[in-house]
């Protein structure tokens, strides 16, 4: 098992090895886990937005057929 201790050497040794730019992104990234592990999040009430929709199982697999073909067609 790897101690804390441990991790935060082998961080500082990774940190070493990043250009400046890059630097910055991973504070933003520590910053965003910090501001997530501090603030719980709370559900959202969506007031019965789908209460009037109905999908059958072959809507859904339309959908899903649409949406794949979709992203592949991204994919270079």
């Amino acid at each position: 098992m790897t101690t804390q201790k441990e991790v935060k050497q082998r961080i500082l040794h990774l940190l070493d090895s990043l250009p400046p730019e890059q630097l910055e992104e991973v504070a933003d990234f520590v910053e965003f886990l910090q501001r997530r592990r501090r603030r719980p999040i709370e559900p959202v009430a969506l007031g019965g937005l789908w209460k009037d929709v109905s999908l059958t199982e072959e809507d859904i697999d339309e959908i899903r057929h649409e949406m794949w073909q979709s992203l592949e067609s991204r994919v270079p």
